[in-house]
């Protein structure tokens, strides 16, 4: 077969130089055609020598052949080639994205959908991840593993449909709903259960929560525990505000400080003091040490091992008063006591107030 070799070097540069351009952009990508150019040329270099057209009508017929036919695959190549960029470029035009400097930026009103989740930084190995989920994960420790869930922070797990641990270190929302914010060690148990701080606090009841302290546990339905150290709220409503130790048992009851403190009656109340019990229903102790209130409505103001144990009745302060009947009262004093039904002493020492008797007492000049 004879052939122009000009026309065919006129057909390789323009093959080449098409291929040239798509390598400037696409180099990765069209590697494996590189190559095959690049052996191509060196077929050519053979043919177009300085022999001229003697050398080059020197070769064979199925020779010449051949190399057309190369030539052929070559420009096909190169169209596909060229038809690819298009598709590239075009999909590079419809992105969200553009390059200002290291930073990939969205447009201003550009919205994405990932069904899946999304993980940044590490992936943790040992962790089966939820649908949907967020995590934010600097050394592949954290585990979004419930529906919808949200990890950040350090080592934090969260389990239940829906959760959330958004810092903090070694922290666990296990509810569906649950969540903690931060501290270290703190669990969310129940549903829609939250712990926003502190160590080593639980939130066990539903919707109970627990503000920050230390070893706190909302054990009780719509439990709180605001600070403190190793408070339990333990029945529905119940309430600590800080202090430590301390123990709000009954059904809507508070306390507010101090320290192993229990309010154990039904809408009970401690404000403070030391080792003081609220054991009826709507008792109260305010402060003072060792005082109990266990009559319904009633109360010690402060002092020390003051009782009110009679409905109503009330002992304001001193130490080792009764007031053990109904309606009672004893203002202050020594080892005094009010037995009979509405009666009062005032202060003084040894006082007592027999039942059935409403003699008031004054207190000793």
């Amino acid at each position: 077969m004879k052939f122009d070799a000009s026309s065919l070097t006129v057909v390789l540069i323009s093959v080449a130089g098409s291929w040239t351009g798509l390598y400037m952009k696409y180099d990765k990508v069209f590697m494996q055609y590189d190559q095959k150019l690049d052996a191509l040329s060196n077929r050519i270099d053979v043919c177009v020598c300085p022999k001229g057209e003697a050398g080059l009508a020197s070769n064979s017929a199925d020779a010449n052949s051949a190399l057309l036919s190369q030539v052929a695959e070559a420009t096909k190549i190169s169209m596909r080639s060229l038809e690819t960029s298009e598709r590239v470029e075009r999909r590079l035009d419809e992105s969200p994205f553009t390059k200002e400097n290291d930073w990939w930026v969205a447009e201003g009103d550009a919205m994405f959908l990932i069904p899946g989740g999304i993980v940044v930084g590490s992936r943790n190995e040992g962790c089966t991840y939820g649908n949907t989920v967020l995590s934010v994960d600097t050394d592949g420790t954290n585990c979004p593993s419930g529906l919808g869930t949200v990890t950040f922070g350090h080592k934090n797990l969260a389990l239940g449909k829906y959760s959330s641990v958004t810092g903090g270190e070694s922290n666990s929302a296990k509810g569906t709903r649950s969540s903690v914010t931060g501290g270290n060690q703190n669990t969310a148990e129940a549903n829609l259960s939250s712990v926003s701080g502190g160590k080593s606090n639980s939130a066990l009841g539903v919707l109970s929560s627990v503000t920050g302290g230390t070893g706190n546990t909302a054990e009780g339905k719509w439990s709180s525990v605001s600070g403190g150290f190793k408070n339990v709220a333990k029945k529905k409503y119940s309430s600590i505000s800080g202090g430590s130790s301390n123990n709000a048992a009954g059904v809507g009851s508070s306390i507010s400080g101090g320290s192993s403190n229990i309010a154990e009656g039904y809408l009970s109340s401690i404000s403070g003091g030391n080792q003081n019990f609220a054991e009826g229903e709507l008792s109260s102790v305010l402060g003072g040490q060792h005082n109990v209130a266990k009559g319904k409505w009633s109360s010690v103001s402060g002092g020390q091992t003051n009782t009110a144990t009679g409905v109503l009745s009330s002992v304001t302060g001193g130490t080792n008063n009764n007031a053990n009947n109904t309606a009672t009262s004893i203002t202050g004093g020594i080892r005094n006591r009010a037995q009979g039904k509405l009666s009062t002493i005032l202060g003084g020492q040894d006082k007592v107030v027999e039942k059935n008797k409403k003699t008031s007492y004054k207190a000793n000049k």
